[in-house]
C-alpha cells in the first residue's frame, strides 16, 4: 500500500498539473478534446511514478529511524517537515519559473489555487508515512487506504495504458499528412537573399530552396518586431487583436489557439528549436509543442546547436507526420561574421559589433563614419550568410536522408533590419517603423510534387496567411477565428491569389501605428503621435507611399489624397479607433521575467 498511496498522490499532482494545462489554453471551449487527453495524461505518468517512489523513499527511511528508536524518529519526522517547508518555499519563489512555468499566464488566484493542492499533497504524503512509522498498528484506516491503494493501482494502469496508446493513436489519426517544417530567420531583410535580388552571394542554400519551390515576392510581416510578429504568424491574428501591449510583464495569452495546438490535436509530433527571447516558451510560443528547446545563441556561439537538435529529433520522428519549428536570432546583432567586412572600415568599432555598441550608436554617443556604417552593414551580411550556411546544412542533411522531400518546408523573416536606410538614431535596429526594410520579408516554400518548382508569386501576402494555408494543405478544418487567408490553391497550381489588403501594426517601440497595404499603395498612419509607449520615437501623423514608382518610400503623397486612398485611410482609422478606445489591460500582477531570460534580451539589445 505503500506503493499505491505515493502513486495516488502523484497521480493527483499530475492531474492538476495537466488540468492546470488544459484550464490555461481553453482546450475544451476550443473543443480540442484529443490534446486535452494528452496534456492530462503527460504530467499523470510521470506523478505516478515520481509518487511511489517518494512514498517509497519516505517509508524506507522512517523505518530505518525507528528500529533506532523512538527519540530518532521524532527527529527525523521534524526534519522531513522542516525540508518540505523549505522545498515548498523554494518552489513558491527561486525556483518557481522553473517548476511552475505556467504560473506566468494564469490569475494569482488560480496559481494559489494549484500551489495549494500541490502543496496539501505532498503534506499528506508525508504526513502518512510518518503516521505509518510512529503509529505501526493502523487501526480503522486499513480498509480505506486498501481502497485507495486499490483505485490507484487501476488508474495507474489506465495512464500507462495511455502513455503507450496515445503515440500509437496521434500517429493514426495523423497517417497520410505531410510533415511541415518553418525555419524563421529572425532579423533578415528580403533584399538579402539572392532569389530576391541581392547582388552579393549570402544566400546560395536559400537560393536553391527558392528555384525547388515557391517564392512570394511580396511577402510582409504583421509587425516590426519579433514578439508580435510570431504570434501573428501562429495566431493568424493582427497584434492589436491578440493582446493591447506586450512589455517585459506581459505574454500572448495561451487561450488563444495557436498553430501547434492544431496541428498536435490532428495527431501530428511536434517540436520547437529557438534561440529564446521573444519566442521563448516563457513568453507562451511553447503552447502545443511536446518538446520546445529554447538556446542562448549568444553564449553557445550561433545556431549550431538548435540545428543539431532539430536533426537529431526528426530523424527519431521520422516515419511520422511532424511539426517542426525552427528559429535562429544570427542575422540578428550582436554582428560576428567579418565574411564581407573591410577591417580597414572598423575605425572605433571592434570586430564583434554587440548591443553595446548599437545602444551607444542610438543614444548618439558614438556617431558612425560612412566607412564605420558600411562596416556593421558588412558583418551583418555575414552573419546573413552564415545563417545560410547552418540551415542550409540542415536543409541538405534532410534533403539526403529522403526526409524534406516529403515535408512541407516554409522559410521566412519575422522582419527585416533598418542599415541607414532612413534614420540614423535607429540604425541598426527594427522595431520602429513599418517602412518596407522592416516589413518586407522572404516567404520561400518547398513541397517536391505538390508546390511548382521556380515559381513565383507576386501579389503582396501577409506572414498571416500562413496558418490558415497549412491547415488547408494539410486537409484540416479553417479556423474561424483566423483573420488571415488560405494560399493553398496558389501553392498548389502557381496561381496568383486574388488582391487582398494588407494590414500591420506597430506596437511599443514608438507610437501605435498602422499599415495598409492595397496593391503597390501603401498607408501609414499614426493616430497619436505623441503617445510614445516605451521608446520616445517622432512619427508623422500619415504617410502615403506608391511602391511602384517609390520601392524606397521616400516621397509622402500624403498631401494629395485620392478617393481610393482616402478609404484606405478611413480603414486604418476605424481599425485604430477601435482597438485602441478601450483601457491597457491590467497585468494581473504577473511577475517581472525570469533573470535569465532577461539577461538573454539584454545580449540581443532588447533591454538596457
Amino acid at each position: 500500500m505503500v506503493l499505491g498511496e505515493g502513486a495516488a498522490i502523484g497521480l493527483f499532482v499530475g492531474g492538476i498539473l495537466g488540468w492546470w494545462e488544459v484550464w490555461l489554453n481553453s482546450d475544451l471551449t476550443h473543443r480540442m478534446f484529443w490534446l486535452a487527453t494528452q496534456r492530462l495524461a503527460g504530467p499523470m505518468v510521470p506523478g505516478v511514478g515520481w509518487g511511489a517512489l517518494a512514498s517509497a523513499t519516505l517509508a524506507l527511511l522512517l523505518g530505518q529511524l525507528a528500529r533506532r528508536g523512538r527519540r530518532s524518529l521524532w527527529i527525523g519526522v521534524i526534519c522531513l517537515g522542516l525540508v518540505w517547508i523549505a522545498g515548498l518555499a523554494a518552489l513558491a519563489f527561486p525556483l518557481r519559473d522553473t517548476a511552475f512555468l505556467l504560473h506566468r499566464f494564469s490569475s494569482h488566484g488560480l496559481t494559489r489555487t494549484v500551489f495549494g493542492s500541490i502543496a496539501a499533497a505532498s503534506f499528506l504524503l508525508l504526513a502518512g508515512r510518518s503516521w505509518d512509522a510512529l503509529t505501526p498498528a493502523r487501526g480503522g484506516l486499513g480498509r480505506l487506504r486498501f481502497v485507495v491503494a486499490l483505485l490507484a493501482a487501476a488508474s495507474t494502469g489506465l495512464m500507462l495504458m495511455l502513455w503507450v496508446l496515445l503515440p500509437r493513436l496521434s500517429a493514426a489519426r495523423a497517417a497520410g499528412r505531410p510533415s511541415i517544417m518553418i525555419v524563421s530567420l529572425d532579423t533578415l531583410r528580403a533584399d538579402r537573399l539572392g532569389a530576391l535580388g541581392s547582388a552579393r552571394p549570402l544566400t546560395p542554400f536559400l537560393d536553391g530552396i527558392a528555384t525547388e519551390g515557391m517564392v512570394f515576392e511580396q511577402a510582409m510581416s504583421a509587425a516590426p518586431w519579433t514578439l508580435p510578429s510570431h504570434a501573428s504568424l501562429f495566431a493568424s491574428l493582427l497584434p492589436f487583436d491578440q493582446i493591447r501591449r506586450w512589455d517585459y510583464n506581459r505574454e500572448p495569452p495561451l487561450r488563444q489557439t495557436l498553430l501547434a495546438e492544431r496541428l498536435r490535436e490532428a495527431g501530428y509530433r511536434t517540436a520547437g528549436f529557438t534561440g529564446g527571447g521573444y519566442v521563448s516558451a516563457q513568453c507562451g510560443f511553447g503552447q502545443g509543442f511536446e518538446i520546445y528547446e529554447d538556446h542562448d545563441e549568444v553564449a553557445e556561439g550561433g545556431p549550431g546547436k538548435i540545428a543539431t537538435a532539430a536533426l537529431a529529433w526528426v530523424r527519431a520522428v521520422r516515419r511520422v507526420p511532424f511539426f517542426l519549428f525552427v528559429h535562429t536570432y544570427e542575422p540578428h546583432y550582436p554582428y560576428v561574421h567579418a565574411d564581407f567586412a573591410n577591417p580597414a572600415d572598423a575605425g572605433r568599432l571592434p570586430p564583434v559589433v554587440t548591443y553595446k555598441e548599437i545602444d551607444a550608436i542610438h543614444s548618439g554617443a558614438l556617431i558612425l563614419s560612412e566607412a564605420e556604417r558600411r562596416y556593421v552593414t558588412d558583418l551583418y551580411d555575414g552573419d546573413v550568410a552564415h545563417t545560410d550556411r547552418v540551415i542550409g546544412g540542415l536543409l541538405q542533411t534532410l534533403k539526403r536522408e529522403g526526409i524534406l522531400d516529403r515535408t512541407l518546408v516554409v522559410v521566412l523573416s519575422d522582419h527585416g533590419e533598418e542599415l541607414w536606410d532612413r534614420e540614423p538614431d535607429h540604425s541598426p535596429g527594427h522595431g520602429h517603423s513599418l517602412y518596407q526594410e522592416l516589413m518586407h520579408v522572404p516567404l520561400l516554400v518547398r513541397w517536391p510534387d505538390r508546390v511548382p518548382a521556380g515559381s513565383r508569386i507576386r501579389t503582396p501576402v501577409s506572414l498571416i496567411d500562413l496558418a490558415p494555408t497549412i491547415l488547408a494543405l494539410t486537409g484540416l478544418p479553417a479556423d474561424p477565428a483566423h483573420q488571415g487567408r488560405s494560399l493553398a490553391r496558389t501553392m498548389q497550381t502557381g496561381e496568383e491569389p486574388p488582391p487582398q489588403p494588407i494590414l500591420a501594426e506597430a506596437i511599443e517601440y514608438g507610437p501605435d501605428r498602422f499599415l495598409i497595404r492595397e496593391g503597390n499603395i501603401k498607408v501609414v498612419l499614426t493616430p497619436y503621435p505623441d503617445r510614445f509607449n516605451l521608446v520616445p520615437i517622432p512619427a508623422r501623423p500619415l504617410e502615403v507611399f506608391d511602391l511602384a514608382t517609390d520601392p524606397l518610400e521616400r516621397h509622402d503623397l500624403s498631401t494629395h489624397l485620392t478617393k481610393p486612398v482616402a478609404e484606405m485611410v478611413d480603414v486604418l482609422w476605424r481599425r485604430a479607433k477601435r482597438v485602441l478606445s478601450g483601457p491597457v489591460p491590467a497585468d494581473e500582477g504577473r511577475p517581472p521575467l525570469p533573470e535569465d531570460l532577461l539577461q538573454q534580451l539584454r545580449s540581443l539589445g532588447y533591454l538596457h
